[in-house]
């Protein structure tokens, strides 16, 4: 029955297509197209119900043989793959179900009437497309098929890559394997990784030129997953999805631009000027401790929010000269009264633009700015020097001057770089003819009024000095003229005052105090070892010193404290003495503060009585007294008052030096008869900032040599740190030389009693300012007085490890001492103590009269400790009154059987483990001082046997 039901739907299909042009004719019936599914149905039954004989008949219906098993099965096998019956596999035919179109032109590939974009089966192999490995049934896996879907469209290209009818801007599964693009490894399913795909969204576009990298349909600014694997972006630890942790990537966002260069750093559609979260990890920029994501903390990055300029090129201000015309307006950026396009460093930050970043200073990088031209042409560099320039509010000009007149030395150093001739072509040309001798150059002019003298030039280091000295006047008086309107309470402390016409050099204090770039690598090794060693003192002082410290209550008896903020804190310069001595113009001249609005106060009459604190910092800044006593480093000035605090005045500004240091000056000394109460303990502040001093300085002035009571106190303080003492003789210019000697015996014939040394302290005789020497002064001698002063500072800086060592062993000896004082105290109490006896009675009887119980004797006597290093017997009436001496334990009352005693221990780190110390760290330092010595002879070696290598002598450097 089964057979005459096929050959009965056989020759209904044969007449159909047999009238097929008739029925076309008349516009009635089915096409040929459709007829053939049931054709090939037809025949697919007769394949499969029965096998054909040699003479074609069909065999149905009857039993098979067990030797026919495996014809059986591939037939079988045959007719799954075949669909249109052609006898070529599916996976190897163009046109699977034969219907005369090509699979890569057909609608419905497997002809079953579902159109490809709603099969959920395209090939027709019965498997579904989000389970099968070939989609389009072509034989090539989807992972290696440039057109997963078969519709003739490369993926690359194609809007729907898996054929489901969903565009990929909105489909959850853009590749079709039933994997979530969320969730899925491989989002195009080209089988390469996302985080090694250059393309993770297939669609032709490179991931950092692709405006959609997930291909989500969201713009990579405005998406919250901006490579599409499922975590937000504020929490992704690989932001582009290119298998590289944010902290190690180059390119955050993926967008082909590197950080440094890239204005989006996150890619979230926000300069990073006004990105509040520039690294879009969640946290804002104010509370990130690594603004830009780069690995590296903000307080050791170099460059804190990656844009490529260091931290010392970051504008200062959006008005850099002060005349109240934004930058982006101002012809004259810096105020030097140079137009722009001619001056050679525009925003007057000491880099020449040709080395500048960003030449203008607004804080965007050269390569991303657009408000100023790089290269101008000779001709438009013709055309704006015509422009009138207005004069500079220091110098009323009544007509514009050549530069030559008003610039000597920049024209001889513009004719060293050939840029003159378009200068000379646009204004009056430079007599030649009038120099001056070098061994007298005369001062520039500064009004317009006086003849304009060219000085001959020796070299261009004394060019580099002539501008600065034009440039810096300039710009203070301008920023002084709108300062005049806001007066600030801090103002009292600032310069005012005239500038020098001629000005020594400073580029022998970068120098000696090795500032320069060269000696970073250095500086870093040395650093490295030096944090080690201070994290040793800080254990020995938390396992042996700190245990006896607060046992018997030792910051009751002395304010000299011990703790992080000594351990960790930069090292501390120190400048002390008489008032009007030249301390606040020698901080300036270390700084390169001079002449600035900035400067601190300077002149004859006596400055305002603060302590002057200068310290690092990004912007320049005036602190008050509250804003320090809540620094790390000065908070434990606050133990001192209130009154302390309004007497402290801090200056936060960028300077290489104060990246090593802090500075402090302490107020001049009055010496007056009738001495007057202070509303804080003066001499207990000084003595705070001696104790913590690498290096301490007395300045004095060649005028004032006196030494009174306010004096006295100060150098009495300064018993045991006579070997970090230095004595300045300031001004010593102002004095003949004949009677230079005499000045210098007297003042250390006035000081040397009253420090407890028997050798006279070291003495600089100099002038620490950038005025130039008084005629007859013996200038030599001055000059190198000043070198050896800087040297002398320089080693200060390199020790300071050697210095925190030294103050934590000094701290752990007066701990040793207090506690051994108090136990003095005990046993003499104890053994003097009755059983009926008034307790009270009897140890405020040895407190009030300790030498008739022979108490410091005995001690010295007993423990080798030094009558000169122990406190007063005052003060320590004052201390047991706070605390009774009765509570306190014996020390031998404090050692355990398994921790052993707190004394012994304390013993030994002052004899064996502090000073052990200092060699490892000597050592640790010369290891790795060799290892950079030896990385750079290798670099050397390697240099030289480049080919073109030019030879040149190292330089030498002190």
């Amino acid at each position: 029955m089964g057979r005459l039901t096929i050959w009965f739907l056989l020759g209904l299909t044969l007449i159909a297509v047999s009238n097929n042009v008739g029925f076309a004719n008349a516009d009635v019936g089915p096409s040929e197209s459709e007829c053939r599914p049931y054709i090939e149905k037809a025949i697919n039954e007769l394949k499969t119900d029965g096998v054909t004989s040699g003479s074609g008949e069909v065999q149905a219906d009857q039993p098979r043989r067990d030797d026919d098993d495996d014809d059986d099965d591939d037939e079988d096998a045959k007719g799954v793959n075949d669909i249109d019956g052609d006898g070529i596999p599916d996976d190897q035919d163009d046109d699977i179900d034969g219907d005369g179109i090509p699979n890569d032109e057909d609608d419905d590939i497997d002809g079953d009437g579902i159109p490809n974009e709603k099969d959920d089966d395209i090939d027709g192999d019965g498997i579904p497309n989000d389970e099968d490995d070939d989609i389009d049934g072509d034989g090539i896996p989807n992972e290696d098929d440039d057109d997963i879907d078969g519709d003739g469209i490369p993926n690359e290209k194609d809007d729907d890559i898996d054929g489901d009818g969903i565009p990929n801007e909105e489909d959850d599964d853009i590749d079709g394997d039933g994997i979530p693009n969320d969730e899925d490894d491989d989002i195009d399913g080209d089988g390469i990784p996302n985080e090694d795909d250059d393309d993770i969204d297939g669609d032709g576009i490179h991931n950092e030129k692709d405006d959609d990298i997930d291909g989500d349909g969201i713009p990579n600014e405005e998406d919250s997953d901006l490579d599409g694997d499922g975590l937000l972006n504020e929490k992704d630890e690989d932001l582009d999805g290119d298998g590289k942790a944010n902290h190690e990537d180059s390119d955050l966002d993926g967008d082909g631009l590197p950080n440094e260069k890239d204005e989006d750093l996150d890619g979230d559609g926000k300069a990073n000027h006004e990105d509040e979260d520039i690294d879009g990890d969640g946290t804002l920029n104010h509370e990130d401790s690594d603004i830009d994501g780069d690995g590296v903390r903000n307080d050791e990055d170099h460059d804190v929010d990656g844009d490529g300029l260091s931290n010392s090129e970051e504008p200062q201000s959006m008005d850099i000269d002060g005349d109240g015309v934004p930058n982006a307006l101002d012809d004259d950026i810096d105020g030097d009264n140079k137009v722009n396009e001619k001056d050679e460093d525009m925003d007057g930050d000491g880099i020449l633009n040709v080395h500048d970043n960003d030449m203008d200073g607004d804080g965007i990088p050269n390569v991303h700015d657009d408000s100023h031209e790089v290269d101008i042409d000779e001709e438009e560099v013709k055309k704006r020097s015509k422009r009138e320039v207005d004069a500079a509010p220091v110098v009323q000009v009544e007509e514009p001057a050549s530069p030559a007149e008003e610039f000597p030395a920049e024209e001889e150093a513009s004719k060293e770089v050939e840029t003159a001739e378009a200068e000379v072509e646009a204004e009056p040309e430079v007599e030649e003819e009038e120099e001056v001798k070098e061994e007298e150059p005369e001062p520039e002019p500064v009004a317009a009024e006086e003849e304009a003298v060219e000085p001959e030039v020796e070299a261009s280091v004394e060019v580099k000095e002539i501008e600065v000295a034009q440039d810096e006047p300039q710009e203070t008086a301008v920023a002084a003229d709108d300062d005049d309107d806001d007066t600030m309470p801090e103002d009292e402390l600032l310069w005012e005052g005239a500038i020098p016409e001629n000005r020594r050099s400073r580029q022998h204090i970068s120098e000696l105090l090795q500032l320069d770039e060269e000696f970073n690598a250095r500086e870093k090794a040395t650093d490295n070892v030096a944090e080690i060693i201070l994290r040793d003192i800080k254990k020995i002082y938390e396992n042996a010193v700190k245990p006896l410290e607060t046992l018997y209550k030792y910051r009751d008896l002395s304010n000299r404290h011990f703790s992080d903020p000594e351990i960790f804190s930069k090292p501390l310069i120190l400048f002390m003495g008489p008032w009007s001595g030249g301390k606040s113009s020698i901080l300036n001249y270390l700084t390169d503060n001079e002449y600035t609005p900035n400067s601190l106060r300077t002149g004859a009459e006596p400055s305002p009585a603060y302590f002057n604190i200068l310290m690092w910092g990004n912007e320049t800044e005036v602190l008050d007294g509250t804003q320090l006593a809540a620094d790390y480093t000065f908070a434990g000035l606050q133990k001192f008052g209130q009154g302390l605090e309004e007497r402290l005045r801090g200056l936060k500004m960028k300077s290489k030096l104060l990246e090593k240091v802090n500075i402090v000056e302490i107020p001049g000394i009055l010496e007056v008869r009738k001495q007057v109460s202070r509303v804080f303990p003066f001499n207990d502040a000084c003595q705070w900032f001696i104790d913590r001093a690498d290096i301490i300085f007395l300045v004095y002035d060649p005028a004032k040599l006196d030494v009174g009571p306010e004096t006295e106190a100060i150098l009495d303080q300064l018993k045991g740190r006579e070997y970090q003492t230095r004595i300045i003789l300031n001004k010593a210019d102002t004095v003949k030389p004949e009677e230079l000697l005499r000045v210098q015996g007297a003042l250390i014939w006035n000081i040397s009693p009253l420090m407890s040394s028997a050798q006279p302290p070291l003495m600089y005789t100099t002038s620490l300012w950038t005025h130039p020497y008084q005629d007859g002064a013996p200038a030599r001698l001055l000059a190198a007085q000043e070198r050896a002063f800087l040297r002398d500072l320089r080693t200060a800086i390199d020790k300071r490890i050697e210095h925190k060592i030294a103050s934590a062993r000094r701290f752990a000896v007066r701990v040793r001492n207090h506690a051994k004082m108090v136990d003095c105290y005990l046993n003499t109490f104890y053994n003097h103590k009755t059983l009926f006896g008034n307790k009270k009675r009897i140890a405020d009887d040895i407190i009030d009269h300790p030498q008739n119980y022979h108490i410091y004797e005995g001690l010295s006597t007993l423990t080798n400790i030094s009558r000169y290093d122990l406190p007063d017997p005052e003060v320590y009436r004052d201390f047991f009154r706070l605390n009774p001496l009765y509570e306190f334990k014996k020390l031998r009352d404090t050692c355990t059987y398994f921790r052993g005693c707190p004394i012994t221990k304390l013993d030994l780190a002052i004899a064996y483990e502090m000073p052990e110390l200092a060699g490892k760290y000597k050592k640790m330092s010369e290891a790795a001082l060799a290892g950079i010595e030896a990385q750079a002879q290798a670099q050397a070696q390697e240099q030289a046997s480049s080919p073109g290598h030019v030879q040149t002598e190292p330089k030498k450097t002190s």
